[in-house]
């Protein structure tokens, strides 16, 4: 009896959990959460990619996990065009960043300098440590997947070295 109960509660924790996941938020605005069942997925037919308003103009995204912006885990996905930049930014947390499709380069600094940053390729991964700030381009067209564990609520998810570099200020 205790086991079955104990199944129950577990069931009826995991659909609660699922419910409670973000459709849009914060910084994160724009994104979607794919659902499907008791499963949440990502088959690549399915995704919707949508822009997110705290990122330059072309990156889209789609939120597959948690809320960037909530404590605990999470993980999304950015697709950028060829030629893409992102400035230099940084964010609370450490994140790790899968290359999916694309070559991508990325560089540690407060400026944009093209001569300290890393080309990845498909199947590369590499990590970013709290507050540093960091920049890339997407010489292809690149999505990138990337997880993290939530910051403070408070806490901007991304934070632009320069003020004038955040879209959410114009």
């Amino acid at each position: 009896m205790q086991v079955f109960t104990r199944k129950i509660a577990l069931i009826a924790g995991l659909t609660l959990a699922l419910m409670a996941l973000p459709i849009a938020h914060g910084d994160g605005e724009g994104m979607t959460v794919l659902m499907n069942g008791n499963f949440v997925t990502a088959d690549p037919e399915n995704i919707k990619w949508t822009p997110n308003k705290s990122v330059p103009y072309g990156m889209q995204m789609v939120l597959l996990f948690g809320d960037p912006t909530q404590p605990g885990p999470y993980i999304f996905r950015a697709k950028m065009p060829s030629g893409y930049k992102l400035p230099p930014h940084r964010h609370p947390d450490e994140r790790i960043v899968t290359v999916l499709k694309g070559i991508y380069w990325s560089g540690v600094g407060e400026r944009y300098n093209p001569m300290v940053m890393k080309e990845f390729q498909a199947g590369s991964f590499y990590t970013t440590k709290a507050n540093v700030p960091h920049f890339s381009w997407a010489r292809t067209e690149v999505i990138i997947q990337e997880m993290g564990t939530g910051a403070d609520p408070s806490a901007k998810s991304i934070e632009y070295v320069n003020p004038d570099d955040d879209p959410r200020n114009n």
